[in-house]
């Protein structure tokens, strides 16, 4: 059988046309396997520059992102392959920065790293949700603390949402607890990217948020007096993505609640969309 047989349009046998067919259809399957089947937040340890590509575009959009990292421990001499977890907290070059539970920092480089702490065989982002609706919140003081959280957690319930974050500057009078105290309490939080405390005078205090739960200041345990809040920004954050009717149905129960200012104001993210 000869291997191009132009005579009779063959090629190692099979018609020509049928031949161009069987290659369109491949090559379409195989477009549609990366494009479709493709889950764009894992990568192998050779995509580390696109991990960190897409950490940070979903971190713009106020979503807390943890890791799981299959690798190896970088000095480790027996090259044990190990899984490693933790929550993101930056991302640049080719390096991602992940805290554990326990508070612990570690760096993880591509399969060929040798300075950063982890050699990642694969990386697997996993965001605490989907899809997000954020504003500016347009209630700027609360009685106390515990009213501070209480009314935050109504807004989560009242609009359906899986998890309340908060992003700015928050002012409390704290009288009887030390300032080291609530430091320490505050900064060892885990779903968060930054939570840092200042002193501003006598038993006043400013929390500076950036990206945390609201799960996280609730085990503070703070009975303060006045709360005020400066560009508190509210991340509402959805297992799902919701559709255009639920959006809307969101945004009027924020506005009931008199945490936005006037509909419309509000921005949807979804990471379906968004990758």
């Amino acid at each position: 059988m000869k291997i191009v047989d132009p005579e009779r349009g063959r090629i190692l046998g099979v018609n020509l046309v049928d031949l161009l067919v069987l290659v369109l259809v491949v090559f379409l399957a195989l477009s549609f396997a990366r494009t479709v089947l493709h889950d764009p937040l894992n990568f192998s340890g050779e995509e580390v520059y696109k991990a960190v590509k897409t950490y940070n575009r979903l971190e713009s959009k106020g979503f807390l992102v943890e890791a799981r990292v299959v690798g190896t421990a970088i000095g480790d001499p027996h090259e044990r392959q190990r899984s490693f977890s933790g929550l993101v907290v930056a991302a640049r070059g080719g390096t991602l920065y992940i805290k554990n539970t326990h508070g612990d920092e570690f760096s993880v480089g591509g399969s060929m790293s040798y300075l950063e702490d982890v050699a990642a065989e694969r990386i697997t982002l996993m965001p605490a949700y989907s899809a997000s609706l954020s504003f500016y919140s347009n209630i700027t003081r609360f009685e106390n603390f515990s009213d501070f959280l209480l009314r935050l957690e109504e807004l989560g319930l009242a609009t359906g949402a899986s998890s309340v974050v908060l992003t700015g500057e928050v002012s409390i009078s704290q009288p009887g607890m030390r300032f080291l105290d609530v430091k320490k309490a505050l900064e060892r939080c885990y779903l968060c990217l930054s939570a840092r405390t200042f002193k501003i005078g006598d038993d006043l205090y400013v929390l500076s948020l950036r990206v945390v739960e609201l799960d996280e200041l609730k085990k503070l345990n703070l009975k303060s007096g006045e709360v005020v809040a400066t560009d508190l920004k509210i991340y509402l954050g959805y297992g799902e993505g919701v559709d255009y009717a639920r959006i809307q149905e969101a945004e009027r129960t924020a506005l009931e609640l008199g945490f936005l200012r006037d509909e419309g104001e509000a921005a949807y993210v979804s990471i379906e969309e968004l990758l």
